[in-house]
């Protein structure tokens, strides 16, 4: 599927009570440099109360509930911290599902044709807009070998299962590395592929269990698009990344703290 300007695409956003201190900061980037987006949707949960000041995007929201959707567990979960260490302790509850769940429901909260998700400690720096996670209309993926220190290892698995063969490949590279469009038809696709691999829906399938797979959303789509179905994407290795668009984000680490990071954000919403 190509997207041209005709085309209506959304920014897409699963937000939560731990994400209070970065939401002002991710929607002010926002409404000062997105260009050309229908509106941004953003998904909160029940019990989250927040104030949004005067934007320059519509924004749609939509209160979600992920303990009547059955997300209520917090199973033990062996992890890599970001000093590539392996502990017990990553922030890797019931809520970290629940927004690869929601995000991969998209087409549910939003009748576009197609969604940029981001996080909400993307923060923008520059003006973008949507033909700009594009490659002339056509939406791509970026790709780069695992490498052996690479905490992205821990996703390789559930990668491995859903494909049923083993990959070199990471799918899940960081903003701006990967843009993160997903077309409705690709993203109804991958819903279709989990559930004929799984016999589950989207909303069961990543719902944690003790003895269940450390699963991720972006890396599993990614994964669909290079060896099941592409949609109309482009597969972009890594060594082949020459003419893919620079785009003006910068992701942050929210587990890591906003404090120490004030100035920086602050000079590039301001400048």
């Amino acid at each position: 599927m190509r997207l041209d300007t005709e085309s209506v695409v959304d920014l897409f956003i699963k937000t939560w009570s731990g994400d209070a201190k970065w939401l002002p900061y991710c929607l002010a980037g926002h409404s000062r440099y997105a260009r050309d987006f229908r509106q941004l949707v953003l998904i909160t949960d029940k019990g989250f109360d927040f104030e949004i000041s005067a934007t320059n995007i519509p924004i749609k929201i939509i209160e979600t509930d992920p303990t009547e959707a059955g997300y209520t567990e917090n199973p033990a979960f062996w992890g890599v911290n970001r000093q590539g260490k392996i502990t017990e302790k990553s922030p890797r509850g019931p809520g970290y599902y629940w927004q690869q769940a929601v995000k991969m429901s998209w087409p549910e909260y939003s009748d576009a044709d197609a969604v940029v998700i981001l996080d909400t400690d993307v923060i923008a720096w520059g003006k973008f807009c949507a033909m700009d996670f594009t490659m002339n209309g056509q939406p791509y993926w970026r790709t780069e070998p695992y490498k052996t220190n690479d905490n992205d290892l821990i996703w390789k698995n559930c990668v491995e299962s859903f494909l049923g063969e083993s990959v070199c490949k990471n799918y899940m590279l960081k903003y701006p590395d990967n843009p993160y469009l997903f077309t409705r038809e690709a993203t109804i696709g991958f819903a279709a592929q989990i559930r004929e691999r799984y016999g589950l829906s989207i909303i069961d399938f990543f719902r944690p269990t003790s003895d269940g797979l450390r699963l991720s959303e972006f890396s599993l789509f990614g994964a669909y698009l290079d060896r099941v179905n592409r949609h109309g994407y482009i597969i972009v290795d890594f060594d082949t990344f020459m003419g893919v668009p620079d785009i003006p984000l910068k992701q942050y680490w929210s587990w890591g703290g906003l404090d120490p990071l004030f100035e920086d954000i602050d000079q590039m919403i301001e400048s």
